[in-house]
């Protein structure tokens, strides 16, 4: 793998590139739109950290999207907000850990729950900045009308309500089937062709796209004409049409003439399934060490983030809700916990740190805690159960400027480090207590007469509790 520690902070831009961003307390709807940035977030659906080329894949070939980071910047010790589906989306959206959101376990289409219309989404943020919003792609937060994109910020949605391997499968435009069942083969090309129209209509205001892509997530599949181009086999031919997607977006964005005004967010939503590469990174999604969580991030912005700049700094998917906040002008909730910080000062070239302590979640447990050297891990994956590594007296703290894949426990060298950070772990255990949920049972025998699959005609929020 590429030795992550290697790579370091290469971009010097002055924060003074910031200064044209409205005062976060003090928005106006009247700012010009240059100081109100279109951006555009993609999200792929288990892409591993090292499946693009950018990040040392010499199989499969992503040259789009490696655009982004070489035109941009690399964040190179990212996280997914959760290492499963649904609580890394709700992360995503609402910059706090999905425990707090209730959405820490996933959604199936027996589930009757999703994200309450009491959160504050991404899209909610810039509407307040009157920005136009659009969700494309796989939404996974509730498909009931409480909890549709349409009732979360987006003016519109295209796309699908889970994980591609659930039924019913279903393509919408808003609340609308408009193909069932939706073709996967072309379900790529479908959502960029969206996107190049929603950019094309909307290139004279002030614009947020959400694209979350359902590849590569299996079931695995592409259009018969790019079936087997790639060297990685189906896995290596999704990414690649998933990279081909990214470029119909990028070449959208150039054709419009807005790319200098313009935020692209390229990440994942956990670790890679079945296939996929982490880069040497230990574990897979559904995992507890960094293979389960690391994700790539690229992002760029012509004039704001230096081509070519890389960053270590360890930082989260909850980071881009407040970030997102800072450069709309946009006033952050003071009603809530905000977990997520701003990243801009990172994206400029800063090199102050950006969080003390990040925390690593299981449905409602707290799996793992790192600073910016030392990785606390709680918990682990062992065939059909998780063990508590604490109960049994085998917590292990790894060294990941030393040891980046996690192979080798420091507790005995480090007391004080494992001390530390199990003090911070059992005061936020305290705090998110009340917040526990039951997951729902995907193996469980169903109620035959349970509705399964989006429920869009009832004005009653199902489950909002």
């Amino acid at each position: 793998m590429i030795h992550l520690r290697t790579l370091v902070l290469t971009s010097i831009l002055s924060l003074s590139a910031w200064s044209s961003v409205a005062d976060v307390n003090s928005a106006s709807t009247n700012t010009p739109a240059s100081d109100r940035p279109n951006i555009i977030i993609i999200l792929t659906d288990d892409l591993g950290w090292a499946d693009i080329s950018l990040n040392g894949n010499e199989l499969i070939k992503t040259p789009n999207i490696d655009r982004i980071g070489r035109e941009g910047i690399q964040l190179t010790s990212f996280y997914a907000g959760s290492n499963v589906c649904t609580p890394s989306r709700a992360a995503l959206l609402t910059g706090r850990y999905p425990v707090r959101t209730g959405m820490q376990h996933v959604v199936y289409p027996q589930s009757t729950d999703g994200l309450s219309a009491s959160e504050i989404t991404i899209a909610e943020i810039v509407k307040t900045r009157d920005y136009a919003t659009k969700m494309i792609g796989k939404w996974h937060l509730g498909h009931y009308d409480a909890f549709w994109p349409t009732n979360q910020g987006f003016d519109s949605f295209y796309g699908v309500a889970y994980s591609n391997d659930m039924k019913p499968f279903d393509l919408y435009k808003d609340k609308t089937v408009i193909q069932s069942p939706a073709d996967q083969k072309q379900l790529t090309r479908m959502y960029s062709a969206e996107a190049e129209e929603f950019i094309a209509a909307h290139a004279d205001q002030p614009f947020l796209l959400y694209v979350a892509e359902n590849a590569p997530h299996a079931p695995l599949l592409v259009p018969d004409e790019v079936a087997g181009q790639s060297q990685a086999g189906l896995y290596g031919d999704v990414v690649e049409e998933l990279d081909r997607g990214v470029g119909q977006i990028l070449d959208a964005v150039d054709r419009a003439g807005i790319a200098d005004n313009t935020l692209i967010i390229f990440t994942s939503d956990n670790g890679p399934w079945f296939e996929g590469d982490t880069g040497g990174l230990r574990d897979r999604k559904g995992g507890t060490y960094e293979g389960s969580y690391r994700v790539p991030m690229l992002a760029r912005w012509p004039g704001k983030i230096a081509p070519g700049s890389v960053s270590d700094q360890m930082t989260m998917a909850i980071d881009l809700l407040p970030t997102i906040a800072r450069i709309s002008g946009a006033q952050l909730p003071d009603d809530r916990v905000i977990d997520g910080r701003d990243l801009t000062g990172l994206l400029s070239g800063a090199a102050e740190p950006i969080h003390e302590t990040l925390f690593f979640f299981n449905g409602d447990d707290i799996v793992g805690i790192r600073n910016d050297r030392f990785k606390l891990v709680l918990n682990q994956y062992y065939r059909n159960f998780y063990v508590p590594l604490e109960v049994y007296g085998a917590t292990m703290l790894f060294d990941l400027v030393t040891d980046p894949s996690e192979r080798f426990s420091f507790m005995r060298e480090q007391p004080g480090v494992a001390a530390h950070l199990l003090a911070q772990v059992n005061k936020l255990r305290e705090e998110i207590e009340p917040m526990r949920r039951e997951a729902y049972n995907p193996f469980k025998p169903s109620n035959p007469d349970a509705p399964i699959g989006p429920q869009l005609t009832s004005d009653v929020a199902v489950g909002a509790d």
